[in-house]
């Protein structure tokens, strides 16, 4: 899988929102898009996932510019005025509308059962601001990939909430050693703090994505030491 933008850009009504800019991601990488925080973070999360038709350039997913397969394969997460949860809602709320997008089971039980696999049921009955910017982005991001089409994630400005960002990078690797494409936009500070070479909103010349390595799988031996020094 490759996810490709040549010299896509954006205008909005009174300004340019994104000015051109290429960037690819494949399977097993990741990608920190930097830039100035503004409309041009939202402008390329919308526009890579096929949710808004680029004034230059191009998108493609495998090879095909095809804005149906985007939204279906690329998602957007955290995205301000497009994904991002309204602050008043429950915890439990947010995870059972996303679990029901997926097509999974959303009652009480089903939700709080998910929240109890991700290490997450002390937080069912907060206010979703009033999650950890960690907590936050890890339920977020998990939802989103409980889609079955989802392909490459695209993390939009999570630095916005403050917190540490080596936590919130350490997400979108977690999703790219899975064999997801990820995509993490933030501020210019956020990069250099991470020390991680960035790509740049705004430019063509990018550095090469970030290759993770897959989580090797836990062979039977494995789990069965795991079990006798769990129990020693």
């Amino acid at each position: 899988m490759e996810l490709e933008a040549t010299g896509i850009s954006v205008r909005g009504p009174h300004a340019q929102m994104l000015d051109t800019t290429s960037v690819k991601v494949a399977d097993h990488q990741l990608v920190l898009l930097a830039g100035y925080p503004g409309p041009g973070h939202v402008a390329a999360s919308l526009g890579l996932s096929g949710r808004l038709r680029p004034d230059t350039g191009q998108v493609r997913l495998d090879g095909k510019a095809d804005a149906a397969l985007l939204r279906r394969q690329v998602a957007v997460v955290d995205t301000p005025g497009i994904t991002e949860p309204e602050d008043a809602l429950l915890v439990q709320t947010v995870v059972g509308e996303e679990l029901a997008i997926a097509g999974r089971k959303a009652g009480r039980k089903a939700v709080l059962e998910w929240l109890d696999e991700h290490e997450a049921a002390e937080h069912a009955d907060k206010r979703f601001e009033h999650l950890p910017v960690a907590a936050r982005t890890r339920l977020l991001a998990e939802l989103t990939v409980a889609r079955p089409d989802v392909k490459v994630v695209i993390l939009t400005m999570p630095d916005r909430h403050g917190g540490d960002p080596h936590e919130w990078y350490a997400v979108g690797r977690d999703l790219a050693s899975r064999g997801y494409g990820a995509i993490i936009t933030c501020a210019d500070a956020s990069a250099r703090l991470l020390g991680v070479p960035a790509a740049h909103l705004g430019s063509s010349d990018q550095p090469n994505p970030v290759q993770v390595a897959p989580v090797e799988p836990i062979t039977p031996i494995e789990t069965l030491d795991l079990v006798k020094e769990t129990q020693a």
